[in-house]
């Protein structure tokens, strides 16, 4: 995982779901509390019934490669050692579709691959996200 690089500071809803995964330890995602529909990133209303009632839960944070992209060049020179590095969409078995960086090999990375997502606090407000090899 990678140490001095940029770290954002996230506002109003990001924030709060910065915050609830940080404190619990896991990857939380926002799920209406009416219709129990999964919605990230986090909004304010509900696309299903447009509730706006939600709470963060933890999610298995298991899930398969959707897309991804392969970075040559960073501007963030915290990540120049990882060059190159892929960013991987992240479709979760719940459903929710999550972006994460990843410490695999780009040429490992293939459409479908099994993931184990997690996070890794970077202080109080913010988590970097991280997709991996599911460990049988």
């Amino acid at each position: 995982m990678s140490t001095g690089t940029y770290v954002p500071q996230p506002e109003w809803l990001n924030l709060d779901w910065h915050r609830a995964s940080l404190a619990a330890g896991a990857l939380c995602v926002q799920r209406c509390t009416t219709c129990r529909r999964w919605r990230q990133p986090p909004r304010r209303f509900c696309a299903g019934c447009a509730s706006d009632e939600a709470r963060f839960e933890p999610v298995s944070a298991q899930g398969h490669v959707l897309s991804f992209a392969v970075s040559h060049r960073s501007l963030d020179p915290g990540w120049a050692e990882f060059l190159p590095f892929a960013t991987l969409v992240v479709e979760l078995d719940e459903g929710p579709r999550i972006v994460a960086a990843t410490t695999l090999n780009p040429t490992q990375v293939t459409i479908g691959l099994p993931v184990q997502v997690c996070i890794e606090p970077r202080g109080d407000d913010f988590a970097l996200v991280w997709a991996g090899p599911i460990n049988l």
